[in-house]
């Protein structure tokens, strides 16, 4: 992430700031700083657009595993048709095709709980990260206008 970036730029100006003696006050360049956050204030829009592809991909995913749970449930449902069409094997058909049809909808569901629990971690990971990105960022804005 580009915040990332610009974040650690901000903190060398300010670690390599000259210090005052005998306080723990430090002499920044206030155009570099302001022109730092400037870019970071711009890389945040990027960052979120990111955000929302992750949101998007985990639309896509559920939509799949959705997609794939039903065929699978049709594919089902069509070989029990074809097994109970045939008189001498209706019995052992029937058992089949609930077997088929438990094992696919247990493939469903956990296709769909994956996903779900996929897109949840990714966003909570960019949670994180962007709170994290905003705290700093707060941090740095108040450093600076406690020193103006």
């Amino acid at each position: 992430m580009e915040c990332y970036r610009i974040i650690e730029q901000i903190q060398d100006v300010i670690s390599s700031g000259s210090k005052l003696p005998f306080s723990n006050k430090v002499i920044l360049d206030q155009e570099i700083l302001l022109e730092l956050i400037d870019h970071l204030l711009r890389a945040l829009p990027d960052d979120l657009k990111d955000a929302q592809s992750i949101v998007n991909d985990r639309q896509r995913i559920l939509i799949d595993a959705q997609k794939e749970g039903e065929m699978i449930v049709k594919e089902a449902k069509n070989t029990i048709e074809q097994m109970v069409s045939q008189d001498e094997i209706t019995k052992l058909a029937k058992e089949k095709s609930e077997q088929i049809l438990t094992f696919a909808k247990q493939t469903a569901r956990e296709i769909r709980v994956g996903a779900t629990d996929f897109a949840d971690e990714i966003l909570q990971k960019a949670e994180e990260n962007l709170s994290t990105l905003l705290e700093t960022v707060k941090s740095g804005r108040e450093e600076l206008n406690q020193k103006r």
